[in-house]
């Protein structure tokens, strides 16, 4: 069978040329993973696939999986300021193909999926945290009829450790959709499939290496047209299966917003025609924060768990967040409150600052200022300001999801967050990637980095990116520690601001290699 190996940071394409190379070459650190994709010619019959190590690997820390490429359809471009575009002029200069086109994204376990168009495949190495460092060798075998054709792979296990969830120096959180995760899967909303789905998108975000996992928010209860009550039934059931599936911290869902963004006032999320700068609006939020200190209480979650008040406060309503973080801070002390900010003056009303990466770079001085003074700064990304500039959007280079992390290291900042893990809006997201919002379309992918499979959410490429640029940051905020300006200086070969970052896979590749030398050179250093 004919067939061509590619790395894990470029995409592929069901019209992808040979790459020449017949070879897998993988380093891995400890605690980390490492992939590589496979193209083959349609095969006459749906080929099996089976992966040999050459020495016994029983014991040296190794997972090897294996997973079908799909397909999805990239139905228009993201556009030069905001949202998308069908004017290939307005992004020819930054994106990779002119729509509509098909890109490899999801990821299938390759039991569950067979071959209907070229084989695409990519293979995936997990190390444990424990694993034997050295240099490993086997074949990736595929069985087609009588015929077997062997891809030889070498993997080096770095003795660099990428640390434990637990202890890791990135925080990160995505939003997550309750309801859409009953509607995709069809099931119904808070029954034991919908839980039992639920624990599968919590380990899935634990393997994106989410440190928050974002909770529903309480439900109004009304009673003659009067709020009476909160039930936090949902928030609860699904905060005790995340801790039991590990996560390392909650954060409560959002509870009001704002009608527009230059408007002052914020309104409660159960009534958008009541102030919360009233007096009605006091009781309402006295009520609700009340009832969530109860829930939170009594699980023993005051020590993991964080709070979002209001998605992404502006400068025309900062003073009104800061009121409703006075509110909440009465009720519920010393959790840290967490939101995405547009605007630098939320001083004391907020512990865990998440701008926007053009908003960063547009007040990096005030905000430098802020994290100098010791505040904790996030950085977030979303459709806006759409561009050239990093996203995860399907037509921009896969290198983007990566390096965006590089550059979260360059800066300092010690979150991200995304608010689209898996908002499956429209009728196919499998053909129109470009999701609705608001009368126009969201880029390809912005809204969700998994897909519904037939058990649960199925990962992508952009998915493996990010675990991969999560991976990228612990390394390289070890290294920052040890050989600051050097580290500076790699990251520099990879990006220089958000909007400036290399396109090809092979240049992110190499500057991970001279990472991982650097810190190899100070662990022999530490052995001397």
């Amino acid at each position: 069978m004919q067939y061509s190996v590619f790395t894990d940071t470029d995409w592929l394409y069901p019209d992808s040329a040979h790459s020449g190379i017949k070879n897998i070459r993988l380093t891995v650190p400890r605690g980390g993973h490492a992939g590589a994709q496979i193209l083959g010619e349609l095969p006459k019959t749906s080929p099996r696939l089976q992966f040999v190590w050459h020495q016994d690997s029983q014991n040296a820390g190794l997972t090897v999986r294996l997973f079908r490429l799909l397909p999805v359809g990239v139905n228009e471009n993201t556009d030069s300021s905001l949202m998308t575009t069908t004017d290939f002029e307005r992004c020819k200069s930054f994106v990779t193909r002119k729509a509509p086109f098909d890109v490899y994204d999801a990821l299938c376990p390759i039991e569950d999926e067979t071959v209907t168009d070229r084989l695409a495949v990519y293979l995936c190495i997990d190390a444990d945290a424990d694993a034997v460092p050295g240099n490993y060798s086997g074949e990736l075998r595929l069985y087609e009829g009588c015929q077997e054709t062997k891809i030889p792979l070498t993997c080096r296990v770095s003795p660099v450790r990428v640390p434990h969830l637990s202890s890791s120096a990135l925080g990160m959180l995505n939003f997550f959709d309750y309801d859409g995760l009953a509607n995709q899967h069809h099931v119904t909303k808070n029954s034991e499939e919908y839980w039992s789905l639920f624990s599968g998108y919590v380990r899935a975000q634990a393997e994106m290496r989410c440190t928050h996992i974002l909770l529903p928010p309480g439900e109004a209860v009304f009673e003659n047209g009067k709020l009476v009550d909160f039930d936090f039934s949902a928030a609860e059931r699904a905060g005790q299966i995340a801790r039991k599936e590990g996560a390392r911290w909650l954060c409560g869902g959002h509870i009001a917003h704002w009608h527009e963004w230059d408007e002052q006032e914020y309104y409660p999320i159960w009534d958008q025609s009541l102030g919360l700068t009233t007096t009605e609006g006091y009781l309402q939020l006295r009520l609700y924060f009340t009832k969530w200190n109860e829930i939170v209480t009594r699980n023993h979650w005051q020590e993991c768990m964080a709070q979002s008040l209001a998605d992404e406060p502006q400068t025309h309503n900062d003073t009104t967040y800061r009121i409703l973080a006075g509110i909440f801070r009465k009720f519920m002390p010393g959790i840290p409150i967490i939101d995405a900010v547009e605007t630098t003056n939320l001083g004391g009303g907020i512990d865990i600052w998440v701008p926007k990466q053009d908003t960063y770079e547009k007040w990096r001085d005030e905000y430098e200022k802020l994290q100098a003074a010791g505040e904790t700064m996030w950085f977030y990304t979303c459709a806006f300001p759409a561009g050239p500039i990093m996203n995860r959007s399907m037509d921009l280079p896969l290198t983007a999801s990566r390096a965006v992390f590089w550059m979260g290291a360059l800066y300092r900042l010690s979150g991200f967050l995304h608010w689209g893990f898996n908002y499956y809006i429209g009728s196919d997201i499998w053909h129109s990637a470009c999701c609705p919002h608001k009368g126009a379309l969201l880029p390809a992918g912005d809204a969700h980095i998994v897909y519904p499979g037939q058990n649960g959410p199925l990962r992508s490429m952009r998915f493996e990116a990010q675990r991969a640029g999560a991976e990228d940051y612990e390394l390289l905020m070890q290294a920052v520690r040890t050989a600051p300006g050097q580290t500076d200086e790699l990251i520099r070969k990879v990006c220089t601001d958000f909007r400036h970052y290399t396109r090809e896979g092979s240049i992110l590749t190499e500057a991970r290699k001279h990472l991982t030398e650097l810190l190899e050179s100070e662990v022999s250093s530490n052995d001397r």
